[in-house]
């Protein structure tokens, strides 16, 4: 029998080897990228001393390398924010139970001060000499993300290698930014022949310098967490009551957006994703709020699976935050064909819960059409909208008015009445916004002019919205 020989493990590193290591590692990605995200000197580490948990069956030179993420606190902006950054060139950034204690102390600390968390993705994988313990981890982080949820914001920047069930991890977020370079898959393309087929899941795309700006502006238009309430400036240097003349939107939600946000100022989210839908963030006589708009020009606004989702996840997180939603519809209702409807049911029970359960102030106006079922998922009144607007050229009805002429009236046509002229009685009557107002279910008729003043009042008058439970402390006696 050979003689068993211990193996030896490096001890706790001095404080002078602590920071020789540092400034070894100074220039690495993970380092540039907190440079970039934080303001200059103000992150500071926490722990840092902590090294890689390795197995006792493993016994390498490189059992003296500190665990791979590096996880801390500092200011974006003069705001407190923490994050922690997996370093692939510790240990290739591996997951094991050390790198998942670092990130659950870091959420606690977070959660305690009630400030945002942003995490960096770049890790080849799990440590697979830990086994279990090293799968553990990753429930570990799925636990305290999922606790955060709705609390703080959580933003994930998949900087690098972000796969398999850390992929998974990272869509958990409530934004996700991808660097332009970075992998993100749960199974290799080269098995499943699918090329980018998670880049979905991300807010926005870019070099690491537009994505280190991206975060940066998120952090700054988030607050800290969800008591903050919706988010009011006491001086909004838009005029409030621009008036927007006798534009014509071409039916392009971004053009909506620039003409209606102050200073024509907003921040657009999932870009790529379900275009003919814009989420986007902005603000608004002072008030900073999250603005959903379909775009007519791209296939008639209509609704699709995908948008279903990523609107019900905007209006989600601008809920969470008590972020004020502004809805402008210009749709002609469902994408009829056979790939949305193999998914279509639960997508859109979920747009209907996402507007219907939120008690954000919501602002509906209807600029262009809204067309069966786009007129009760967009943010209607039966939803819970608080105020509903139609434009006085606004088309609102069950069906398009050719559909619904040749539903209901072909039978009227004859030589000395026109198709075209029923067209033109359908559109005056039965689509008509001065139909839908006679119902309740719209609140005013407006013109395109004064859009956006009108929008400014009804958010300055909804911005009191949730701050207190108004119950009667007594009932007060009639005289």
């Amino acid at each position: 029998m050979d003689k068993y020989t211990k193996p030896s493990f490096c001890g706790l590193p001095t404080a002078a080897e602590l920071r020789a290591n540092l400034d070894k590692s100074a220039s690495s990605d993970a380092r540039a990228q907190i440079t970039a995200i934080f303001d200059e000197k103000t992150f500071v580490e926490t722990g840092a001393y902590t090294k890689r948990g390795f197995s006792d069956f493993l016994n390498t030179e490189k059992s003296c390398e500190f665990e791979g993420v590096i996880t801390g606190y500092g200011a974006i902006d003069g705001k407190l924010a923490f994050a922690f950054v997996e370093d692939a060139s510790r240990m290739g950034g591996a997951m094991d139970e050390r790198h998942a204690k670092k990130i659950v102390e870091l959420y606690r600390l977070a959660l305690s001060n009630g400030a945002p968390v942003i995490g960096i993705f770049n890790s080849n994988g799990a440590d697979i000499f830990q086994g279990t313990s090293a799968l553990a981890a990753y429930g570990k982080v799925m636990s305290v993300v999922s606790k955060a949820s709705g609390v703080i914001p959580q933003i994930a920047f998949v900087a690098g290698k972000c796969i398999g069930t850390a992929a998974a991890v990272a869509s958990m977020f409530d934004i996700v930014v991808k660097e332009e370079s970075a992998l993100l898959y749960v199974s290799s393309p080269a098995l499943t022949g699918a090329q980018d087929a998670q880049d979905a899941i991300a807010a926005y795309t870019g070099s690491l310098d537009q994505c280190a700006g991206f975060i940066r502006t998120i952090v700054g238009f988030l607050p800290a967490n969800s008591s903050v309430g919706i988010q009011c400036s006491d001086i909004c240097s838009d005029n409030l009551n621009r008036m927007l003349g006798n534009l014509d939107f071409a039916g392009e939600a971004l053009s909506t957006i620039s003409v209606i946000a102050d200073n024509g100022v907003f921040i657009e989210l999932s870009g790529s994703y379900a275009p003919a839908s814009v989420t986007a963030f902005t603000t608004i006589a002072g008030v900073k709020c999250g603005v959903v708009a379909t775009s007519f020009a791209k296939n008639e606004g209509r609704i699709t699976a995908d948008a279903a989702r990523k609107i019900a996840k905007f209006v989600n997180l601008c809920d969470s935050f008590s972020i004020p939603v502004i809805t402008i519809v210009d749709s002609y209702g469902l994408a009829i064909d056979k790939e949305n409807e193999t998914r279509f049911a639960p997508e859109l029970a979920k747009l209907a819960t996402a507007y219907a359960s939120s008690t954000c102030p919501k602002i509906t106006v209807i600029a262009g059409h809204a067309i069966g079922a786009a007129f009760v998922l967009l943010g209607s009144k039966s939803l819970g909208a608080d105020l509903v607007y139609a434009t006085d050229s606004s088309e609102i009805g069950a069906l398009a008015t050719e559909s619904g002429v040749a539903f209901a009236w072909d039978k009227y046509i004859t030589e000395e009445t026109t198709r075209d002229s029923l067209i033109e009685d359908w559109r005056a009557s039965v689509s008509s916004p001065v139909n839908a107002a006679s119902s309740g279910e719209i609140d005013d008729i407006i013109s395109v002019n004064e859009m956006r003043a009108r929008i400014c009042s009804a958010l300055l008058m909804l911005a009191a919205k949730g701050d207190a439970s108004l119950t009667a402390r007594r009932k007060i006696l009639p005289l």
